[in-house]
This record gives C-alpha cells, structure tokens and sequence, in this order.
C-alpha cells in the first residue's frame, strides 16, 4: 500500500463556497490527507480548479435531496458510496440545506466516519438568539443523539468583514461593517478566512477535539477599533459613510424582521448576528467557553495568529484587496 493510500480521507460537501475552499487549501497545504470534494456540478470554473490541485470529485445534489427531488433510498445508499473509506466528513452546506446534514451523519455513521464536523463556521452563541445558529445547534443533537463522532467547529466572524474599506476600493461590498450597532464599543472575535483551513487541518488531526466544540479565534475587537483605524489611515472624511443603528432603533427593526414572513428570513439572520455579537456580545472567547467550546489558542499555543491591526494594515497596503464576496457556501 502506496504512502498516499495510507494518507487518511477527509470528504468536503460545499467545497467550492468560501469557507469550503479555504479548508480545502489548509488541508492540502499539509500534505497529511487525501482529499475528496462533493459538489453539485462538475461545470464550475472552481471544480475545475480542484481537480487541478489533485481533489477528488463526488457529484452530488444536496439542494434535490433536501428538497424531496430524489428517491430516499437511492440518494442514502449514493452517500454512503461516497463517504465509504473517509476518515473525516466537513460539511459547508449552504442555509437552505442544513436539514439534510441529518442524512450525511446517517451515512457516515453507516460506513464507520470517525468524525464528522457540521456546517457550525460562523460566530458562538446560545440557544434562543439566532434563528439559524439554533438550527444547527439542532444538527449537533441529532449527531450526539446517533453516536457518531463529531467535532463542532466555530470560526468566529470574518475579519474581511470588519474592516472599514474606502470608498475607492472598487468592486467590494463593504456595507456589512460600515453598520454600527449602538454604540460599537462590543467586543467580537474576528478570523482571517484564509487561515481557517489551516486551522481547521490542526483541529481534525487533533484526538483532543474529537466529540468537542473549537472555538477558533485571532483577534477580539470592537466596531469602534475597526472606524479608529480606518480614519488613522484614511482620515475623518471616512466617518460619513458609518451607517449608525441606535440600540432601541435596532431592537425595533430586529422584532419587525423577526414578525416578517420568509421574504424577511435573510433579514433576520443578519439582523440577529449583529444582535449576538454587538448587543449581547457572544462571540468572544470566554463566552464560548462558557457554553463549553475549548479555546483553540489555549490547546495550539505554538499557532502564530494574525493581530486584526496587523490585518488591517495589510489590507489598506492595496488598493484591490481580496473581500469574500457572493456565498459563503456552496
């Protein structure tokens, strides 16, 4: 058996998102796997891209499964042709299938996955806060619930999002951050998006974090950090694009998103984040911890995170920086 047989097998649902390609790149870059890609089309440029670098592609419909397009039994007996020999399973499944994560943790836990870590990339929380972050808290109980092993992994909030760009860097969206819930003084932890793959690579190498929750994190900072950094480096004159929200104004709008019928859901996603991280202030370290997440700069004290002022500094150097754009996932 050939050194890369033995190599253990990590299978990626969403592998051509944002978040899916960085990890895709994290755990190529160690050279300690073999990697496989699920997708829904071989057409995208990106799917390409990954057959370039030596993944190996699965062609699966999520969105037809999770929709009731496919016979049951045929699609479950598909995933389990799939997962077969797969040491780990990641899922970075967009919003609309979350639901038939069920499935996949079926399937790994039919042909023996060690572990399987959910679509859980994005800021901590509670229950009861954030509609969609309760619908994959859901998810973990389902996984607990059939005994298969997992590991839940938080990615805190994109540090591209928290920076405050110019307004002649064309071609970004930068309306995320220019929004400042109440005050700005909250602290919230921020993650470069490239280096979640290379974190992601640790974590699923690590028996430590098997059946536990990783709080990965770089930096925790306020919004009003963010806007003294942009004004050091741009001026004042950047201060008339802030979008301020007053905390009561906020609520109100948060409740009439949350009233909305589904045309609102996207709304109040966004909505109950800022809440989260802004108001409540539930994505910093000692809060996840709290809710039982391990701290990943405590169990790697030999990783060399990025400072958000060092990110930021980085950033401004260019005037056509790289910011996530379109979706997150798949």
């Amino acid at each position: 058996m050939s050194s890369i047989q033995l190599k253990p097998l990590v299978v990626i649902f969403g592998a051509t998102g944002e978040t899916g390609q960085s990890i895709i790149n994290g755990l190529l870059r160690t050279n300690a796997f073999r990697v496989a890609a699920v997708t829904r089309s071989f057409s995208k440029p990106a799917v390409a891209e990954l057959a370039a670098k030596g993944v190996a592609l699965h062609q699966f419909d999520l969105l037809a499964a999770e929709q009731g397009r496919l016979e049951e039994s045929a699609w479950q007996s598909r995933l389990q042709d799939i997962l077969t020999g797969a040491d780990t399973v990641i899922a970075v499944v967009h919003p609309t299938c979350i639901e038939v994560q069920r499935k996949i943790a079926d399937a790994a836990k039919a042909v023996g996955v060690k572990r399987f870590v959910p679509n859980d990339f994005g800021t901590s929380a509670p229950p009861g806060v954030q509609g969609l972050h309760d619908r994959k808290l859901a998810i973990r109980d389902y996984i607990r619930q059939i005994g298969l092993g997992h590991t839940f992994i938080e990615v805190a909030w994109w540090a591209q999002f928290a920076v405050i760009y110019p307004a002649h860097y064309t071609g970004i969206d930068s309306s995320m951050s220019r929004h400042v819930i109440g005050e700005g003084k909250t602290r919230f932890g921020v993650t470069d998006l490239f280096h979640i793959g290379d974190y992601v690579a640790r974590v699923i190498q690590d028996d430590r974090t098997l059946n536990q929750t990783v709080f990965i994190w770089e930096d925790e900072i306020t919004q009003q950090q963010a806007w003294e950094l942009a004004v050091k480096k741009f001026g004042e004159d950047i201060l008339k694009t802030k979008i301020q929200h007053p905390e009561a104004d906020f609520l109100k709008a948060l409740e009439a998103a949350r009233a909305g019928g589904p045309e609102q859901i996207v709304q109040r996603y966004i909505h109950e984040y800022w809440c989260s991280m802004h108001i409540r202030g539930d994505n910093v370290v000692e809060k996840a911890k709290a809710l039982g997440a391990l701290d990943f700069k405590e169990i790697y004290p030999d990783v060399q995170t990025t400072s958000f002022e060092d990110f930021v500094s980085e950033v401004y150097k260019s005037d056509d920086p790289y910011v996530p754009h379109g979706d997150a996932y798949e």
